[in-house]
């Protein structure tokens, strides 16, 4: 009887003890579930944009997230049971992390290379706008040694004063049709 008792219980670690890497089947499989926490991660993200009033992640996260889970093909309710169970093995769930922040980190750089390639054509572009601009002629300065003259036979005119001559304020006119009341 003790050697049954032995061997079932040697038997019973080496079982438990044998623990597969096999994700099971109604659970997210790796590679699927970190390009899914990449796009959770993306939202969340763009999240931060919306004004942080009391139901404006309900109403406007709730259809990114809905988007996310339909790219997917699943729901929140087998990424919360995913989550949890890579959560419960860690490993796993550095190697999803490592993946992710590659993923996310090539698409920042994509990014950044895409603005610098538009900041570069934006300044190429002013410049060349620039240079077809038509010179302006230098002033020269007259010499100082000459007399400046005005012709004798001119009349020297003087422009009437405005009425108004602040610009922004012009009196209203009385429309011709527009009598007071008597």
């Amino acid at each position: 009887m003790q050697k049954y008792n032995i061997l079932f219980f040697s038997l019973l670690t080496f079982y438990l003890g044998c623990k597969s890497d096999r994700v099971p089947d109604n659970i997210i499989q790796p590679e699927r579930m970190a390009g899914l926490l990449t796009e959770i991660h993306l939202t969340d993200g763009s999240m931060y944009n919306v004004m942080q009033v009391p139901d404006s992640l309900y109403k406007y996260g709730t259809a990114k997230y809905l988007l996310v889970f339909k790219t997917f093909h699943t729901d929140s309710n087998q990424f919360k049971k995913s989550l949890q169970y890579y959560s419960q093995n860690p490993e796993m769930l550095v190697k999803m992390y490592e993946q992710i922040s590659a993923s996310l980190k090539q698409k920042s750089d994509s990014l950044n290379v895409a603005n610098q390639k538009q900041i570069a054509a934006d300044t190429k572009r002013r410049e060349d706008s620039l240079k077809k601009l038509p010179k302006q002629p230098a002033l020269q300065p007259k010499p100082a040694d000459t007399p400046k003259v005005k012709p004798a036979d001119t009349p020297k005119t003087i422009s009437p004063t405005p009425l108004f001559p602040n610009k922004r304020f012009k009196p209203i006119k009385p429309k011709p049709n527009a009598h007071p009341i008597k």
